[in-house]
């Protein structure tokens, strides 16, 4: 949990909206793509390229 909410606050940061607002945004999200949990938008991401499992370090 500590490092969701870390990257939210970095994201929120960056983009100078609320942390809540990027929760929103990654909620209705993940349930226009009928996504249920972080896991399944990690491999979805994986699935049409967004993420490069080969570049994350053992």
């Amino acid at each position: 949990m500590y490092g969701q909410d870390l990257s939210t606050g970095w994201i929120a940061d960056v983009l100078c909206i609320s942390p809540k607002t990027i929760e929103k945004h990654c909620t209705n999200i993940m349930n226009k793509l009928d996504i249920h949990d972080r896991f399944e938008s990690l491999k979805y991401a994986i699935k049409i390229g967004v993420v490069d499992p080969e570049l994350w370090a053992d």
